[in-house]
């Protein structure tokens, strides 16, 4: 227990340290000034060899610099800021003794001192002061407990991580090996299907019931098809090895393709489909045509399906900035913004009485997304319940910055160009 006296009278510090040594203190340090003090608490000065010191008895009156604005120092240092000050003073002087107060002293003695008061006093400070120490002792114990409990849980969390992402691969790689021995022969069945209602004068007529028979084989066998290829789709992207072709594409021919392709469907439902383009958007841009094809025909197709009987789904083409914008609009039943949020994310299906009867597998839109984005595009929607949803995807004019449309001053045939994007 060491006590420092910081005093300018050598008389006064001397009866003070005769009085705390009566009262068992005995290893007591003196100073006879604010900056004799500094230099033995090693204030300022980060490579003295600091004593330690567990209470100071300071003047407030003393030369060069007075206790209110040594105490006001000590406070500011990180290092010495929870040593205890009892401040001095041989006058009553009530300002002076609330500055003290308000520069972090914990209490004041009075010239001359009553001993036992005196005594008193610096037992209760002293007290106050392991009772913190032993409160930060057991905070920063605890604390690191907490933190080796966290270095551990983290440990085991990466354990966890990489045998997740072990399993990931794994699954990925059964997937991708599962649905590529399907393709081979659905793509037959769907061939024989196809040729057996398309040579009947050669193999021979099918009679109505066969003709169903056919009929629903084919239907089942092109939906098995599309979900192996979804599969097949999401294998790749979660292998980051989808490959993109990159040409220059015709947009509008290439969306009325997707449209003509579709044109049963939209049949079926009278739906009058409606192709817009502005004057000033660009007839071409440079993406992989399969793909690009792709994402137009999902988002046609989810627009038929969940348009309502005799409405209208809009195209519509627009140039924003160095991109295009394909917007696919309907007149459909809309949906909630609770569903909005989970569009986008593997496996999600809205939950109503619609989409129940509408067969799909919840993929498609999970797999636009990541077609677009892997040609650096974005997609994005807006819906309202019962009015609508309109699907907008942006297309960059280039593969790498921009690059000046057809007709534009600076452009250059860039042909076919093959890569990778993870």
């Amino acid at each position: 227990m060491s006590i420092l006296i910081v005093d300018d009278q050598e008389t006064v510090r001397d009866v003070f340290a005769s009085v705390l040594g009566s009262g068992g203190y005995t290893d007591v340090v003196t100073a006879g000034s604010a900056i004799e003090a500094f230099s033995i608490l090693g204030l300022g000065d980060p490579s003295a060899e600091i004593l330690p010191v567990d209470l100071i008895l300071m003047d407030v009156k003393m030369p060069e610099l007075d206790g209110v604005e040594a105490c006001a120092r000590l406070k500011a240092d990180s290092h010495l800021k929870d040593i205890p000050v009892i401040m001095i003073t041989g006058d009553t002087d009530v300002t002076r003794l609330t500055q003290a107060l308000s520069a972090g002293a914990v209490d004041y003695l009075t010239k001359p001192p009553d001993f036992d008061e005196m005594l008193a006093r610096v037992g209760s400070a002293i007290q106050a002061k392991w009772e913190m120490d032993r409160r930060k002792s057991a905070y920063f114990n605890d604390l690191q407990e907490k933190s080796r409990n966290l270095e551990a849980a983290l440990s085991e969390l990466e354990i966890k991580n990489h045998e997740l992402e072990q399993a990931s691969l794994a699954k990925t790689q059964i997937l991708s090996t599962v649905t590529h021995e399907l393709r081979t022969p659905l793509t037959s069945i769907v061939g024989y299907v196809d040729r057996m209602l398309s040579s009947q004068d050669t193999l021979g007529p099918l009679n109505d019931k066969q003709q169903r028979y056919v009929a629903t084989v084919r239907k089942n066998a092109y939906r098995l098809k599309k979900l192996v290829d979804d599969l097949l789709d999401i294998s790749r992207i979660e292998a980051g090895c989808l490959e993109l072709s990159m040409g220059n594409l015709d947009v509008v021919h290439e969306i009325q393709d997707c449209i003509t392709s579709l044109e049963t469907q939209f049949q079926e439902k009278q739906i009058r489909v409606s192709l817009m383009q502005d004057p000033d958007c660009p007839s071409e841009i440079l993406v992989d045509q399969l793909r690009f094809a792709q994402v137009i025909s999902n988002l046609l197709s989810n627009a038929c399906k969940y348009s309502l009987v005799g409405t209208t789904v809009t195209v519509a083409l627009r140039r924003q900035g160095n991109a295009v914008q394909v917007e696919v609009s309907d007149e459909g039943i809309g949906m909630s913004e609770e569903d909005q949020a989970k569009l986008f994310t593997k496996f999600f299906r809205a939950d109503n009485s619609f989409t129940r009867e509408a067969s799909g597998t919840g993929l498609g839109l999970y797999i636009t997304r990541h077609l677009v984005e892997a040609h650096g595009g974005t997609i994005s929607m807006t819906s309202k319940e019962g009015k609508g949803t309109a699907f907008s995807c942006v297309w960059p004019s280039g593969n790498a910055g921009y690059q000046p449309w057809p007709g534009e001053e600076g452009y250059v045939e860039t042909g076919q160009e093959t890569f990778v994007r993870s």
